[in-house]
């Protein structure tokens, strides 16, 4: 394996021509715990918009806390180790963003906007931070993946693709040094984008690669290179639970 690219919210590595273990890693990314808003309760609600569809946006705010919490009881019953309270009460006219949520649990983004007051509209809840998987549902998943072929690009006209190739360089899985006609390189964007520095298709020839570039972009909770590790450990799970039915 081997990385080709790594941003602060994203990484993309190169896994070879394996598309089966592109796929396990991308559905093992579902059994990593991670905690988001699970339940809310509404004293009151004067905005525009149903208790539902504010439920709804609460839920996808990425979150982080310092408190470790243990996943809920087998009866269901959850206690102070298992939840986290936030709590909001606001009137208008006013903004509703995710940095007025009080509690011990923080948004990794504060200025997402949450509801619209106008005046005298009022809106007060208490919502419940648990631990969960996002096989349970998406708002839990820590981040999004995703894989695709490689591209690669036969250069046509040297003299030409010289000064592309240099504005494409960070584009390369290995970066040409000095280009010549027939030769081939390989690169981890898409087909088409890689196409529109040669519409005309006179410079270079673009074809799909055998191997498999495999993406995770963050939510923000977790660092990108960290989901990939823990969707690792979680696959490795699965294959000891598999490889013990069979003995």
């Amino acid at each position: 394996m081997k990385i080709v690219e790594k941003k602060e919210n994203s990484i993309g590595i190169l896994i070879g021509e394996n598309e089966s273990l592109a796929n396990a890693l991308r559905r093992s990314i579902n059994e990593i715990q991670n905690i988001a808003i699970d339940e809310v309760e509404f004293y009151k609600n004067d905005s525009a918009l149903y208790d539902e569809i504010i439920a709804h946006r609460l839920g996808l705010i990425p979150l982080i806390s310092n408190r470790k919490l243990e996943e809920p009881k087998s009866d269901g019953k959850t206690d102070m180790k298992s939840e986290i309270k936030l709590s909001l009460k606001a009137i208008g006219p006013c903004t509703v963003y995710s940095k007025d949520l009080k509690g011990d649990a923080k948004p990794v983004y504060p200025n997402t906007p949450i509801v619209k007051l106008d005046k005298e509209q009022e809106i007060e809840f208490v919502a419940y931070v648990r631990l969960g998987m996002g096989k349970e549902h998406a708002k839990f998943a820590p981040g999004y993946a995703y894989y695709r072929n490689t591209t690669d690009i036969k250069i046509k006209d040297a003299q030409k693709a010289q000064a592309i190739i240099e504005k494409m360089k960070n584009f390369f899985i290995s970066a040409p040094k000095n280009v010549k006609s027939g030769e081939t390189f390989s690169s981890f964007h898409d087909e088409d984008y890689i196409e529109s520095f040669d519409k005309e298709n006179k410079i270079f020839e673009v074809s799909q690669g055998e191997d498999i570039v495999f993406f995770v972009e963050s939510w923000g909770q977790m660092k990108p290179s960290n989901i990939l590790q823990e969707s690792v450990k979680a696959l490795d799970r699965n294959l000891k639970e598999v490889s013990k039915a069979l003995k």
